[in-house]
C-alpha cells in the first residue's frame, strides 16, 4: 500500500496541470494581442450544387477590436465571422465555456472547448473551438452563422513578420441556404431543392500587419450598422 501511493504521488506530481477552458481561450487571445490592425488579400473558391460562382477576390481590412471591412460585392455572401476570423470576439465573460475532451485535427492533438452564449444578442451564440494547445492556435470551429444554419472552419497558419501567426488557408463546410445567391444572379433548378453543402475555399496573401488603417475604409460598415426606425 506504501509503494503503491508513492507511485500514484509520484505520477501525479509530474503530470502537468490541466488547463481549464478560461485558460485555453485566454491563450488563444493572446496570440492576437499584438495585431492591431492589418491588410490583407483573399482568393476564394465556391462549390454549391445549383449555384455556380466564379472566383472571387477581395482585400479585407482588420482593426481592433472588431472592425472588418471587405473590398468586394461577392463576398457578401460568406460568413464575416470566418472570412474576418478574430479570437478576440471570444470574450470568455460572454459565455459558458465546457470543455469537450481531446480529438486530433490533421495530426495534430487539439483540445476541444464548447462555447454557449449567456446573451441572445451576442451575434455568435455557440460554437466549438478546436485548439493546438502547443501553439493555442484554432485549428477547427463548427459554429452558427445563423438562420438555422451550421458551418465548419478549418485553418491553417503561415508566420507573417517572423511573430504574427494569421490564417493563410481557410476552408468552410457549411450548409447552403437559398440567400447564398448573389444579388442579381439568376437560380438554377437545382436552387430550387433545399439542402446540400457549400464548399469554400478562402487563401490569403500579402500581409500588412500594423501599419495603420485610416477611419475612412470602415465607414460604410458603420453606415450600415447604425440603428434604424423600427415600424
Amino acid at each position: 500500500m506504501i509503494f503503491l501511493a508513492a507511485a500514484l504521488f509520484l505520477v501525479s506530481a509530474s503530470a502537468p496541470a490541466q488547463q481549464n477552458a478560461g485558460e485555453i481561450l485566454d491563450g488563444v487571445i493572446a496570440q492576437y494581442e499584438s495585431v492591431h490592425d492589418y491588410q490583407v488579400q483573399i482568393s476564394a473558391t465556391i462549390n454549391m450544387k445549383g449555384l455556380s460562382v466564379p472566383p472571387m477576390n477581395a482585400t479585407m481590412y482588420f482593426r481592433k477590436p472588431d472592425k472588418v471591412q471587405l473590398k468586394s460585392d461577392g463576398f457578401a455572401m460568406l460568413p464575416r465571422d470566418a472570412v474576418g476570423f478574430n479570437p478576440a470576439m471570444f470574450n470568455k465573460n460572454d459565455y459558458d465555456l465546457v470543455m469537450q475532451g481531446s480529438e486530433r485535427i490533421r495530426s495534430v492533438e487539439c483540445v476541444k472547448v464548447k462555447m454557449l452564449a449567456k446573451s441572445d444578442t451576442l451575434r455568435l451564440q455557440r460554437a466549438m473551438i478546436y485548439v493546438d494547445s502547443k501553439r493555442s492556435l484554432i485549428m477547427r470551429m463548427d459554429f452558427d452563422p445563423g438562420t438555422g444554419s451550421s458551418a465548419t472552419a478549418d485553418f491553417t497558419y503561415e508566420r507573417v513578420d517572423g511573430k504574427y501567426s494569421l490564417p493563410s488557408r481557410i476552408d468552410i463546410e457549411m450548409d447552403s441556404p437559398m440567400h447564398m445567391q448573389r444579388p442579381g444572379q439568376k437560380s438554377t433548378s437545382a436552387d430550387k431543392s433545399k439542402g446540400g453543402k457549400a464548399r469554400i475555399t478562402m487563401k490569403y496573401h500579402g500581409y500588412m500587419v500594423n501599419k495603420g488603417i485610416p477611419d475612412s475604409v470602415f465607414e460604410a460598415n458603420d453606415a450600415a450598422a447604425a440603428p434604424h426606425g423600427r415600424n
